[in-house]
C-alpha cells in the first residue's frame, strides 16, 4: 500500500506540474531547456599545458591550439578555463557548426592588462541578449603564449529552437523533447500531420507553432506548398497524402473516380464515399457523377445504375447498344385514345405550323421562352389537372427567359391533352427540340406551359449560334419597344438566320 500511494503521488504531482512550452490557458508559448553542464575537462594532454586531468565530456585535440567537440549543436552560455600556470598574455575563443570551420570569434582578449600573464581562471559568459545567443558545436581555444591548461568547462542548453523545455543533453545526438507539434533532435520540423504552416523557430514575441493540416481524418501526412500558402494569403499551404477511404484532393475532401459522395455521411467518415456500383453493360464506364451518384449510360438507357431501359426504348441483345428505340408508332407522345386531326373539333384548333421557322428579333422578343431542350417521359396528371398532360424534358440551354426563370436539368412541362389528341404537338421521347412558347394560359406562372400557340421544332445545331447573337441583342436592350410581328413571313423584316 504505501508504495501505491507513493505512486500516485507522484503521478498526481507530474500531472499538475504545469508545461513550461503552454500558457495556463493551453496556447503555445516561448520556452527553453534548462542550463546544463557541457563538459567538465580535457581528456588529451597538449604540448604548451602541464598534466591534465581526465574528466567527463567531449574530446580535445591540440596542434597550437585546443578544440573540443561537444557532440552535438548547443546554445552556449559559459566557458570557463582553468591554467596551471599563469595564464596566456592572449587569448581568443572562437566557435563553428563543422570541425573544420568557418570559425567566429566568440571572445577575444588580446593583453591582460598589469601583468604579463593572465589570471589562472578565465570564464566567458554569453550576453543575455536573445539575438547574441551562439549555437555551436566546436569550441577553439587559441594560445597568445606559453600557458598550461588544465581544464575547460563548458555550460549551456540544447538548441531546440524554442520548442522545448526539456532535453536529453547526454544523448548522442542529444534530443529535445519537442513541443508545439514539432520534431527531429533540435526541433527543427514539423510533425507529418503538421504541416499547414511553414515551420519557424519560436520567439518571445510569438511561439510559431505548427498547425494541422484539414485532411477531414482521411490522411496522416502532408506536405507543406509554399505558393499555396503564398495565394491563401499566408492562411494555409497543406496537401494532404495518401488519403484514405477512396477519397481524394488537397483535403481528402471529395471521393476517387469511380466513388461519389454519400450525402447521409459526414465528410470525416469512412463510409463518405460509395462505389457507383455501374452496370457492367449500361453504363459507359465506372465513374459516376460525384454527388449523385448517377452513372453515365448509354443510349436509350437509364436508371442510376444504368440497370434499365429508358422511355421509348426496349432491350436488345447487343451489348454495345442495349436498348433500342421502338417504332415510331408506339412513341409519338399523345392522348389516348388518339383523337384524328379529321374530327370536327379539331378543325382549326391548331396553329398551322412548319418544320421551317423564320426567326427574326421581333419574332423572338415576342415569345415568353426559347428553350433547347430534350423531351424524357410523359406522365399522367392528377384529377385535378386531367386536362394536362405532363412531360420531363432536359433543359440544355436556355436562350430567353420568362419572368418566372428557367433553369437548366430537368423540368416538368405541361401540355394541354387537346393539343396533342388533334396532333398539334407531337413529341418523341430522347429527342432534342426547340420550344417556342407565348403567353401561358395556366393561371400558375411558376408551371412551365407548351400549348398549341408554341412550336417544338426538332433540334439543328446550326440554330445555336443566331440564338446566342438574338440573345446578346436582347440583353442590349433590342426587345424594347417592338410591335407585334407582321402577318407577311416573307418581308425583309422577318428574314432569320434560322432556316
Amino acid at each position: 500500500m504505501p508504495m501505491a500511494f507513493a505512486l500516485l503521488l507522484l503521478l498526481s504531482l507530474a500531472a499538475s506540474d504545469p508545461d513550461p512550452c503552454y500558457d495556463p490557458g493551453g496556447r503555445p508559448r516561448f520556452c527553453l531547456p534548462p542550463v546544463t553542464q557541457l563538459a567538465r575537462g580535457v581528456s588529451a594532454a597538449c604540448r604548451q599545458g602541464c598534466a591534465l586531468p581526465v574528466g567527463e565530456g567531449p574530446s580535445a585535440t591540440c596542434n597550437g591550439s585546443l578544440t573540443l567537440d561537444l557532440d552535438g549543436p548547443f546554445l552556449l552560455t559559459a566557458v570557463s578555463l582553468r591554467f596551471c600556470t599563469p595564464g596566456p598574455p592572449a587569448l581568443i575563443l572562437s566557435a563553428a557548426w563543422a570541425s573544420d570551420g568557418p570559425w567566429r570569434p566568440l571572445w577575444r582578449r588580446p593583453t591582460w592588462p598589469g601583468a604579463l600573464g593572465g589570471p589562472e581562471r578565465v570564464t566567458f559568459r554569453s550576453p543575455p541578449s536573445p539575438k547574441a545567443r551562439l549555437a555551436a558545436r566546436y569550441l577553439r581555444v587559441e594560445f597568445g603564449g606559453w600557458a598550461g591548461l588544465a581544464a575547460a568547462g563548458v555550460r549551456g542548453r540544447c538548441q531546440c529552437h524554442g520548442h522545448a523545455a526539456r532535453c536529453a543533453a547526454r544523448a548522442r545526438p542529444p534530443r529535445c523533447r519537442c513541443r508545439h507539434h514539432t520534431t527531429g533532435p533540435g526541433c527543427e520540423s514539423c510533425r507529418p500531420s503538421h504541416r499547414d504552416w511553414p515551420w519557424r523557430p519560436a520567439t518571445p514575441q510569438h511561439p510559431h507553432p505548427c498547425l494541422p493540416c484539414s485532411c477531414n481524418q482521411h490522411a496522416r501526412r502532408c506536405r507543406f506548398n509554399a505558393e499555396l500558402f503564398r495565394l491563401s494569403g499566408g492562411r494555409s499551404g497543406g496537401v494532404c497524402e495518401r488519403c484514405r477511404h477512396h477519397t481524394a484532393g488537397r483535403h481528402c475532401h471529395y471521393c476517387q473516380p469511380g466513388f461519389w459522395r454519400d450525402p447521409s455521411q459526414a465528410i470525416t467518415s469512412r463510409k463518405a464515399c460509395r462505389a457507383c456500383q455501374c452496370h457492367p453493360i449500361g453504363a459507359m464506364g465506372g465513374t459516376c457523377n460525384q454527388t449523385s451518384g448517377q452513372c453515365s449510360c448509354k443510349l436509350g438507357v437509364t436508371g442510376l445504375t444504368c440497370n434499365r431501359c429508358g422511355p421509348g426504348y426496349q432491350q436488345s441483345r447487343s451489348p454495345r447498344m442495349p436498348c433500342q428505340r421502338i417504332p415510331e408508332a408506339t412513341t409519338t407522345l399523345a392522348t389516348t385514345p388518339t383523337a384524328s386531326s379529321s374530327d370536327p373539333q379539331c378543325q382549326n384548333y391548331c396553329n398551322a405550323s412548319d418544320t421551317r421557322v423564320h426567326m427574326s428579333l421581333q419574332r423572338y422578343c415576342q415569345q415568353e421562352y426559347v428553350l433547347h431542350a430534350q423531351v424524357l417521359a410523359a406522365e399522367a396528371a392528377a384529377a385535378a389537372d386531367s386536362v394536362w398532360q405532363r412531360l420531363v424534358v432536359h433543359v440544355l440551354a436556355v436562350y430567353k427567359q420568362r419572368e418566372w426563370p428557367v433553369r437548366r436539368g430537368n423540368q416538368e412541362v405541361w401540355v394541354p391533352r387537346a393539343d396533342l389528341a388533334c396532333g398539334c404537338l407531337r413529341l418523341r421521347p430522347g429527342t432534342d427540340y426547340l420550344l417556342l412558347g407565348g403567353v401561358a394560359g395556366d393561371p400558375d406562372p411558376a408551371r412551365l406551359v407548351l400549348d398549341r400557340r408554341g412550336l417544338a421544332l426538332p433540334w439543328r445545331p446550326r440554330w445555336a449560334r443566331p440564338l446566342r447573337r438574338l440573345q446578346q441583342e436582347e440583353r442590349a436592350g433590342g426587345c424594347l419597344g417592338l410591335r407585334p410581328p407582321t402577318p407577311n413571313p416573307k418581308s425583309q423584316h422577318e428574314q432569320s438566320p434560322l432556316n
